[in-house]
C-alpha cells in the first residue's frame, strides 16, 4: 500500500469516528423512542460554538469544555424531551420530524443572534501532528477520533453491561413487556434523549478545533448522520458505527479522486442504493440497540 492510499485510509477512519459519534446518538434516540430528531444537528453546532466561546473567549481549558458542553447538551436534550418529544413518541413519524424541524429552525436563528452568521474556530488548539503508521496525522483529528470512538464504544458497553443499559434495550425492543417488567419507560426515554444529545454536543466540541463552526454546521452533518444510520440500519447502534467508518473512508477517497463535492455526494449515492436494494440497512432489522 503506497503512502497516499494509506493517508487517505487513515483520514477516512478519523472522519468516520466523528460520524459514528454523531450518528450513534441520533440512532440511539430513534431506536428507543421511534422519533426522528431533526434538531440533533443543532446540538452539535451549538456545542461547537459554545466551545469556541468558552476556550477562545473565556480562556477556559479545552479539556474542561469536553465535560461542560456535553453536560449542557444533555440538560438541554432533557428539557426538549420533557416539553416536546414525550408528547410525540406514539404519534406518526412525520409529527416528530416536523416538530423537531421547527425546534431546529428556532435553534439556528438563536445561534445566529448570539454568534452571528460568520465562521468561528479554534485553529491554535491541539496544533501539531503525530506520526501514525508512517503517516502524519494532525493532533486535533487524532484526539477527536480517540474520544469519539472511545465514547461510542463506551455507550455500547453501557447498553450491554449495565442495568440501565439493559432497560434501554428492553424499551427499544418491546416497550409493552418493559412496562410489565416494572421498567419506567418515561425515565428510560429521558435518559436516552439526554444521552443522545450529549453525544451530539461532544461531537461539536471535538469538531471545533478542526472544522470552521457556524450556525449551519449542524444541518450539514445531520444529513450525513442520516446517511450513516440508513446504511447501517435504523435503530442498529453497532450498524451506525460500522457504516460511519465505511462512509468516512468512501468520502475521503471519493474527494481525493473526484473532488470534495463528488466525494460528499457519494455518501448519498450509497444511501440511495441501500434504500433500493436493502431498505433495512446492511446490518438488517434484527440488530438493535
Amino acid at each position: 500500500m503506497n503512502v497516499p492510499v494509506l493517508e487517505l485510509l487513515v483520514g477516512g477512519i478519523l472522519l468516520g469516528g466523528l460520524y459514528a459519534l454523531m450518528a450513534g446518538g441520533l440512532n440511539l434516540i430513534f431506536g428507543v423512542m421511534r422519533v426522528i430528531n431533526f434538531a440533533h444537528g443543532e446540538f452539535l453546532a451549538i456545542g461547537a460554538l459554545v466551545t469556541v466561546s468558552l476556550v477562545a473567549g473565556a480562556q477556559m481549558p479545552y479539556w474542561a469544555a469536553l465535560l461542560i458542553v456535553p453536560a449542557g447538551a444533555a440538560l438541554a436534550g432533557l428539557v426538549l424531551q420533557k416539553v416536546v418529544i414525550r408528547r410525540l413518541v406514539d404519534a406518526p413519524l412525520i409529527m416528530s420530524l416536523l416538530a423537531t424541524y421547527a425546534v431546529s429552525t428556532v435553534l439556528v436563528n438563536v445561534a445566529i443572534l448570539i454568534w452571528g452568521g460568520g465562521y468561528r474556530g479554534l485553529p491554535g488548539i491541539l496544533a501539531g501532528s503525530v506520526r501514525v503508521a508512517g503517516v502524519d496525522v494532525s493532533q486535533s483529528r487524532l484526539v477527536a477520533f480517540a474520544v469519539a470512538v472511545g465514547t461510542s464504544l463506551g455507550v455500547w458497553i453501557f447498553l450491554r453491561a449495565t442495568r440501565t443499559g439493559r432497560a434501554i434495550r428492553s424499551v427499544a425492543q418491546a416497550p409493552e413487556l418493559a412496562i410489565i417488567s416494572g421498567i419506567s419507560v418515561e425515565r428510560v426515554r429521558n435518559i436516552t434523549f439526554a444521552l443522545g444529545s450529549a453525544m451530539a454536543g461532544l461531537a461539536g466540541v471535538l469538531m471545533a478545533p478542526t472544522f470552521a463552526s457556524d450556525a449551519q454546521l449542524g444541518s450539514r452533518f445531520l444529513i450525513k448522520a442520516f446517511a450513516v444510520i440508513i446504511v447501517g440500519g435504523m435503530g442498529s447502534y453497532p450498524g451506525a458505527i460500522a457504516a460511519a467508518m465505511l462512509l468516512g473512508i468512501l468520502e475521503v477517497f471519493g474527494g481525493y479522486a473526484f473532488g470534495q463535492v463528488i466525494g460528499s455526494a457519494m455518501l448519498y449515492l450509497v444511501m440511495l442504493a441501500v434504500l433500493l436494494i436493502r431498505p433495512r440497512g446492511l446490518f438488517g432489522a434484527q440488530v438493535r440497540v
